[in-house]
């Protein structure tokens, strides 16, 4: 029963180490890896941080909308090679609806300019209103298919009672290929429908009202967020204050608050996780001092009958190692397993909840470092019962016995 108790206390304690490294490594990948396609995000005051989130990610709620005469500018500013208007407001079964432009699916990757941001699996982009282009996430889990129709919910997530715009419904002309960022859970359509639809209901609403439709929408319309490539890298912080000072806007670098949501938030929880598993594999290891130092007071008879018929005391050094050893082992096998296997289970909730897409079976150095050390602790904590087999005189056991 004690050494059951030890295999699954080292058990456990390697499967929350693999899991929080694996998890720290990838999380940090993807979300680098997508904030580093855009060198700033323009959209109204507030929290930096919530506009990366809610206008490149999808996780949070915008600060505000901003005049569409200012993604205009934008666009027309020498310094801006490339910017791209986001439009929330609507949803499809908890999919955000993200109202932008065609030019968003001519994007090359950061990583590598030869290669496209965004590839189709099947279809084509949109070209007018009310047409939709699909994520794989949203394709996979809400089974739409090219052609198919479905009609967007007000509001950014899927509650009961929300309006749906029956008036309005999309289809389907294009689906994404996976990318592992936050674009598989996202339906992308024109900017142009996004506006149809609200301000039809704006009008509709002003009617039931008793007042006059609402005059000059088009002379007010709005966008999200505004997503910007610079043509130089070095001059984001100069356009950051440029923009915060003489504009009604705000500029935030992705970059910059993905490191601080990692380096304030994430990385002390995590540092807290890896500190909870460490103390689990170190009890474990006391355990297992126990343990053996337990069994071979237990076997001191049999480990004198084996030297009394000609064992070494290397052999019976090597045998009680060898116990240790084979424990440790299995517990980091059986961890290894716990823990990658859990992520692989997880990895889709974490998906639909982080926009995170996870390699669960990958291992990098940090975690085969850290196992060598519990594997190297397991042989350490089984020297003391080794050593003490290996001092004892098989006369003194034997004549007790």
């Amino acid at each position: 029963m004690v050494t059951i108790l030890t295999l699954a206390g080292i058990t456990l304690g390697v499967a929350l180490i693999s899991s929080v490294l694996t998890l720290r490594r990838q999380s940090e990948t993807s979300f680098s890896k997508e904030s580093g396609q855009y060198d700033l995000v323009v959209g109204a005051k507030g929290s930096p941080l919530q506009l990366v989130l809610s206008s490149i990610y999808q996780l949070d709620i915008p600060t505000g909308n901003i005049p569409y005469s200012r993604y205009l500018a934008l666009k027309k500013d020498r310094r801006i090679s490339m910017a791209i208007p986001v439009g929330l407001g609507d949803n499809y079964h908890g999919f955000r609806i993200i109202g932008t432009e065609p030019s968003l699916f001519d994007l090359t990757d950061r990583g590598d300019i030869n290669k496209k941001l965004f590839s189709f699996r099947e279809g084509r982009s949109f070209q007018q209103d009310l047409e939709a282009v699909i994520g794989a996430d949203v394709a996979r889990q809400s089974g739409l298919k090219i052609g198919d129709s479905f009609v967007g919910t007000h509001g950014l997530v899927s509650t009961a009672g929300s309006s749906q715009h029956t008036d309005f419904p999309y289809r389907v002309v294009g689906i994404l290929n996976s990318s592992g960022m936050s674009t598989d859970r996202g339906i992308y359509v024109s900017l142009s429908s996004v506006w149809r639809i609200h301000e039809k209901e704006a009008e509709i609403h002003a009617k039931l009202a008793g007042i006059d439709p609402v005059k000059g929408l088009s002379e007010n319309r709005e966008v999200t967020a505004v997503l910007l490539r610079l043509k130089a890298v070095g001059m984001r912080l100069w356009m950051t204050q440029e923009i915060q000072k003489r504009t009604e806007s705000m500029a935030a670098i992705p970059v910059n608050e993905l490191h601080r949501l990692f380096v304030r938030i994430l990385e002390p929880v995590q540092n807290a996780l890896l500190g909870i598993a460490c103390l689990v594999v170190l009890v474990s290891a006391l355990t297992i001092v126990a343990t053996f130092y337990q069994a071979a007071e237990r076997r001191r008879a049999d480990l004198a009958i084996m030297r009394a018929l000609g064992a070494h005391r290397r052999e019976i050094l090597a045998l009680v190692l060898t116990e240790a050893l084979i424990l440790t082992v299995l517990g980091i096998g059986f961890g290894m397993l716990l823990g990658h296997g859990g992520l692989y289970a997880a990895n889709q909730s974490l998906r639909n909840l982080w926009g995170v897409s996870i390699h669960p079976y990958e291992l990098d150095r940090s975690e085969l470092y850290s196992l060598s050390i519990i594997a190297v602790g397991g042989i350490i904590a089984g020297l003391l019962p080794a050593i003490l087999a290996y001092r004892r005189e098989p006369t003194d056991d034997l004549s007790k016995s």
